[in-house]
């Protein structure tokens, strides 16, 4: 079964996500913060779904609504 997932380059989820460019290229060869990626070849895609995530559990003091 194939699901079709819109995945982002690194500058698009920089972007939505509001997080510099190079921390997201740093994260990768780091390891820290563990931004979870998609390495395709030598393309990197990122899935929102799973990068919203990962924020939801890395918030701390969220305020609930």
């Amino acid at each position: 079964m194939t699901t079709k997932r819109k995945l982002n380059n690194t500058e698009q989820e920089s972007a939505r996500i509001n997080m510099p460019l190079r921390t997201m290229i740093k994260a990768r060869s780091t390891g820290s913060p563990d931004i979870p990626y998609i390495k395709i070849g030598r393309t990197v895609r990122y899935d929102p779904e799973a990068v919203d995530a990962w924020l939801v559990k890395h918030t701390v003091n969220a305020v609930e609504s």
